[in-house]
Parts: structure tokens; sequence; C-alpha cells
């Protein structure tokens, strides 16, 4: 069960990563706000992503030294499920306003998201350095941390980055106490580290802020597992298949259940 526990834990951190994206663009001295990105902005909040690059793009071809439009234009992007270009926009804002730390943080998701998690470390690190108390960076980087332990070799994780992990994971918590997100990054770092009682603790913590969350539901049941509690396991399992998860992780779920002989 070992690799399979630890593809899931990649799987719930690239997913959880990928929902915690900065909102909010930082307008360089004496830039006002157009109309035009207005309501790019607009369409972008209502979640109407191609309404939202179409008038995005036409606003950064009208003005190519507007990092707030092409900020926006990234996190459009982002939302619509590439990338890429979310990548290239958010670069662009930095070459433009290079201590916008927002641009780097959402630069370091972009990098995330096309698995390369190295780039997303430097861009995470560069952000904390400019606004460190910012929590959605410290559980960035504390999830780009345990997922670069577990990549490089999943069957032996290393043990300094699954440290780093944890201190950037608290980091977040202290800023944010109600952080789910953080919680179940510090407890899947507590399941590589065979801290199955610390795990259990942090994951219910992350169920009771957020009771519908697959991600703590997975980990928890994981948890469970690794110590041998298998009437808890089967038990969190099905709590996690009541709700609707993605295919790929109910089917690693039914796959453990069957293993552990649940009923």
């Amino acid at each position: 069960m070992q690799r399979a526990r630890v593809l899931a834990v990649l799987f719930l951190i690239a997913a959880v990563l990928g929902i915690i994206i900065l909102s909010r663009g930082r307008v360089s001295p004496g830039q006002e706000t157009s109309e035009a990105l207005n309501k790019g902005r607009a369409a972008l909040e209502a979640g109407n992503y191609e309404e939202a690059i179409a008038i995005l793009e036409a606003a950064v071809k009208a003005n190519p030294k507007d990092s707030q439009a092409y900020f926006l234009l990234g996190q459009a992007y982002s939302r619509a499920g590439d990338p890429m270009k979310a990548k290239d926009a958010f670069a662009t804002v930095i070459s433009l306003d290079p201590n916008n730390a927002a641009a780097h943080h959402n630069l370091g998701v972009a990098y995330f998201q096309l698995q390369q998690p190295e780039l997303a470390l430097a861009e995470f690190q560069t952000a904390l350095k400019q606004d460190p108390d910012a929590p959605d960076t410290h559980y960035q980087l504390g999830a780009t941390y345990l997922v670069l332990a577990l990549s490089r070799d999943p069957n032996a994780p290393d043990q300094q980055l699954l440290a780093q992990a944890v201190d950037e994971f608290k980091a977040a918590l202290a800023l944010q106490e109600n952080m789910p997100e953080a919680l179940i990054g510090l407890g899947n770092v507590y399941i590589q580290q065979g801290n199955y009682d610390a795990a259990i603790e942090t994951l219910t913590k992350a169920i009771a802020q957020n009771p519908d969350s697959p991600e703590a539901c997975y980990a928890l049941a994981e948890a469970y597992a690794q110590k041998g509690d298998v009437a808890n396991a089967c038990a969190t399992f099905k709590r996690f298949l009541e709700l609707n998860p993605p295919a790929v992780w109910k089917d690693q779920a039914t796959q453990n259940m069957t293993l552990l002989g649940c009923q």
C-alpha cells in the first residue's frame, strides 16, 4: 500500500493547492482601474472565464504595460484550466512589477500545476520574502516541500524536506487558525513520518473545520489504515465515497477497502 498511499497524497495536495490562488492584484503607482479591467474582474468573479479572458486579452493588447490587467488575465487562465498561459501572464506581471508578492505566489501555483515543483518553490520563497505574513503562501510552500520530499524517492521521503513542510504548515496555521488545507497538509506529513496519532488528531481538526472535505477524509482514512485501526479506516473510507470524489480517488479508496477487508 506504500506506493498507493504516496500517489494519493500527491493527488490530494495537487488538488488542494490548485484552489488557493490569491484574488487581488496590486495596482502599480499611478495606475487607474479602467472600465475594461472592471468588466474583466466582474466576469472573472462570476465564473465567466472565457468572457474574462477575451476582455483582458484586449486590455493587455491595448496597454502592454498594464500589470494589473496581466494579473487578472493570469487568474482567468488559471481558473479556466490553462496553467501554461497563466504562467506567462504572471511572469509578465513580475517583469513589470518585480515586488508583486501575489504574482510570485500565483506563478508558483502555475509551475506546480505544470509539475515543476522546483520552480514553484523558488516563486513561493520569493513571495514570502516580500510578504512574510501570507498564510496561503506558507501553505503553498509547505505543500511543495511535501511533494518534493515524496517525488525524489517515494519509498524513502526526504526527512529534511518533510520537516520544512511541517514548519510551513504550522506557520500558515499560526497566521490563520481556521485553515483546513494546512491541517490536511500537516496530517499528510505526519502520515509520511509514521506519526499516525498526530495525523489522526490533525486531520480530525481539518474535518471539524470542513466536514465535507474529501481530501481530509481520505487522508484520515489512510492514517487509520496505517495505524492498523481497520474499523475506523473502513468507516472513514465509506464517508469519503459518500462525498462523490473524482474517479481516480474513488478507485483507489475502493482498492484500499478491499485490501483492508471492509464490509
